[in-house]
């Protein structure tokens, strides 16, 4: 079997920001993609893609939301193909926290609830078993920052809450299940922090903040010294 993980990251910024900033927006995405193919060549494909947006409120917190979209294709040996389809969309809420006082390693959890829905496709006929449902599951992951607020993530699974039911007159079911997936899958994604909280500069490095309050506060002192009076001329010394 031959699994391949991919990451992606969606635009970039000038604005030095560290991960886990106040005030800054999360964006991040990843896409998983799985191909198999036996000794009939039959051939299995299955991929997904996330992409989800939130804003950070403090150095712990984040609320956003996030869509998903990902295919399990069958293809047998006469090329006929058989797709099931599958979305997700809803919001979530993620703490973080970094490890000790660094600002490099730090973890994480998340808890998504989205609705869900999928159907069926067989080469370009019109959709079937059609389902839609509700997904909620909390996951904990592992962060690494690079560099600027882009961070490679980790995550191995977790628990999941899941319900299933058909949309289709002709075949009714529905469907509760609970997974527990920890330690049974692996996922690799990339986010990014922009910061939203000061104005924008073209660069800014740490301390930069401190030393324009240090140059403000002797600006201040300096106006606020008294102006040393104009010596006055003697009338006399005139005369």
């Amino acid at each position: 079997m031959k699994k391949l993980i991919l990451a992606f990251l969606f635009a970039g910024t000038i604005v030095a920001a560290n991960a886990q900033e106040p005030k800054s927006l999360l964006v991040y995405g990843d896409l998983n993609l799985n191909t198999v193919r036996d000794s009939n060549l039959n051939k299995d494909t299955h991929w997904d893609a996330t992409f989800g947006v939130g804003y950070q409120f403090n150095q712990h917190w984040t609320l956003g939301g996030n869509i998903s979209w990902g295919q399990e294709a069958k293809k047998d040996s006469a090329g006929i193909k058989n797709t099931d389809n599958l979305y997700r969309i809803g919001p979530f809420a993620r703490y973080s926290h970094y490890f000790n006082r660094g600002e490099i390693f730090f973890w994480y959890a998340q808890l998504d609830f989205l609705y869900q829905g999928g159907y069926h496709t067989h080469e370009g006929d019109p959709a079937t078993n059609k389902h839609t449902g509700i997904y909620t599951g909390i996951y904990p992951g592992l962060g690494i920052n690079i560099c600027k607020g882009l961070c490679i993530n980790f995550s191995v699974g977790g628990l999941n809450y899941a319900t299933d039911k058909s949309q289709n007159a002709n075949v009714v079911y529905s469907t509760n299940a609970f997974n527990f997936t920890f330690g049974h899958t692996m996922n690799i994604g990339i986010s990014k922090n922009f910061n939203t909280g000061h104005k924008m500069h073209a660069s800014h490095e740490p301390g930069d903040e401190i030393n324009h309050r240090k140059l403000d506060r002797l600006d201040d002192e300096d106006d606020a010294a008294p102006k040393p009076k104009r010596k006055e001329r003697n009338r006399d010394e005139d005369e």
